[in-house]
């Protein structure tokens, strides 16, 4: 066997396993995204409580592209992870930063021990607040109003 011929099986053995890699990556992406959307089949979205965060200026320069609106569905976490229901890829922003939920007809936010805090009007918030319409809650510098 001349080292062509080695070297030639050698890269074929990379080359499928890059090929099975791709395939695997591939079928996970399909997966978590199929995940992601069947909390919506069990539920009908028009009888969930629906809300949204539309951003406001904020006191921190913004480096990511952010919506112009993030609706809720009756719960969602917000962080900058991928597994998160709305995704902010906001260096001040935690992997999973706050949770807003609906419950006994009131909103409710939380923070999820974020390293730069969550606050509600300006007042950081330590505990479960219950939420307003108009509200403005910061993520880390970045604010957003509450509308229902």
């Amino acid at each position: 066997m001349t080292f062509y011929n080695f070297l030639s099986s050698i890269l074929s053995y990379v080359f499928t396993f890059i090929i099975y890699l791709f395939i695997f990556s591939v079928i996970r992406l399909i997966y978590l995204d199929v995940k992601k959307m069947s909390r919506f089949e069990t539920n009908n979205v028009e009888d969930a409580a629906c809300a949204s965060l539309k951003p406001v200026k904020s006191k921190v320069p913004i480096t990511a592209p952010i919506k112009n609106r993030y609706t809720i569905y009756g719960d969602a976490v917000i962080g900058r992870s991928r597994s998160c229901d709305i995704v902010i890829g906001e260096e001040y922003i935690s992997a999973k930063h706050a949770r807003i939920w609906f419950e006994n007809g009131e909103w409710y936010l939380e923070d999820l021990g974020s390293r730069n805090g969550t606050a509600v009007n300006g007042q950081r918030i330590r505990d479960v607040v219950i939420l307003d319409p108009e509200d403005v809650i910061s993520f880390g510098g970045l604010n957003f109003v509450f509308e229902l």
